[in-house]
C-alpha cells in the first residue's frame, strides 16, 4: 500500500469499531462491554421470554466459547441467569434479571451518543445509504 493510498474498507470499519468501543468503555457508567450490551439488548427485545445461548451466538456471529464467556461475565455482574432447558438438556436458556433495568437507560443513551458522534456531519439520506450499504455488505458475507 502506498503512503497516501486509503486503507481497505474492512480495515477502516475495524478501526471505527475499535475506536467506538474504546470511547464506550471510557464513558460507560456501568460495567458492560459493547458485546455484553448487544447481547442484553437482543434479550430485551424478547420481552422477558428466554433466549437460548445458540440464538445469541447466531445473532452476534460469534463462537460458542466466546458467547459462553460473555454470558459468564454477565451472570457474575447479576444481569442474566442461565439454566439448561427442562425439555432439552443440551439447550442453555438465558434470562434477564431485574438488575438490567437499573443500567439499561444509561447504556442505551451512551450507544445513541456514540452513533451520533460517528455520524456527525452526515445527512439523513447519507445515513440511510450508509446503513443500506452496510446491510448489503453484511449479506454478502453471511
Amino acid at each position: 500500500m502506498k503512503k497516501n493510498e486509503p486503507h481497505s474498507i474492512l480495515f477502516t470499519m475495524k478501526m471505527i469499531v475499535d475506536r467506538a468501543a474504546t470511547l464506550y468503555m471510557a464513558r460507560a457508567e456501568c460495567p458492560v462491554t459493547p458485546a455484553q450490551g448487544r447481547a442484553l439488548m437482543y434479550m430485551e427485545k424478547h420481552r422477558g421470554k428466554p433466549v437460548t445461548q445458540g440464538e445469541l451466538e447466531r445473532y452476534m456471529g460469534i463462537s460458542r466459547a466466546t458467547m459462553k464467556g460473555i454470558l459468564e461475565r454477565l451472570e457474575a455482574k447479576g444481569y442474566v441467569r442461565t439454566a439448561f432447558d427442562s425439555r432439552d438438556g443440551r439447550v442453555k436458556n438465558v434470562y434477564l434479571t431485574d438488575a438490567v433495568k437499573r443500567d439499561k437507560r444509561r447504556v442505551q443513551a451512551l450507544l445513541v451518543e456514540l452513533d451520533e458522534q460517528v455520524l456527525q456531519g452526515l445527512g439523513e439520506k447519507e445515513v440511510a445509504n450508509l446503513h443500506a450499504w452496510l446491510e448489503k455488505m453484511y449479506a454478502n458475507i453471511s
